[in-house]
């Protein structure tokens, strides 16, 4: 989205669009990686099947990327998150889909504040509840 939202365009119980994101093996240790989470169980494919896992998935910080992103796209560039908080469920394999939902559940026009909870889901069942406080700023003149 290049256009920011303004408190006036959102209501509580509004859906934002889903986000999908396809979980590969690539996927997984790359974004390890990147957040320089070196634990094994994120690109070692022997050791994560020696603790009972299936194949690799993903790490937290790339859990909570992929809400902020879902948040952010719907907001808009102007957006500022304030505040996120997550609790993590089944885990995110690689192979599988992982699919966001979101929904406005507050929203205060004196601070320009959005509260919005997400699920993300994939066939496993739910990997991620969270909640997420956004404040949708207006543009600065140019």
């Amino acid at each position: 989205m290049t256009k920011s939202l303004h408190i006036s365009d959102v209501r509580a119980g509004q859906e934002l669009p889903s986000f999908k994101v396809p979980v590969t093996i690539t996927s997984v240790m790359a974004t390890a990686l990147a957040t320089r989470d070196y634990q094994p169980v994120h690109h070692d494919l022997e050791k994560v099947k020696s603790l009972g896992n299936e194949t690799v998935f993903t790490n937290t910080h790339t859990t909570a990327a992929y809400l902020e992103k879902l948040v952010m796209q719907w907001a808009g560039p102007d957006a500022f998150l304030k505040s996120l908080k997550l609790r993590l469920g089944v885990p995110n394999y690689a192979g599988d889909e992982l699919t966001l939902k979101g929904k406005v559940t507050s929203l205060d026009p004196l601070t320009q504040r959005v509260t919005i909870a997400i699920v993300g889901s994939n066939s496993r069942g739910d990997h991620v509840i969270a909640e997420l406080v956004v404040e949708l700023r207006e543009p600065a003149n140019v």
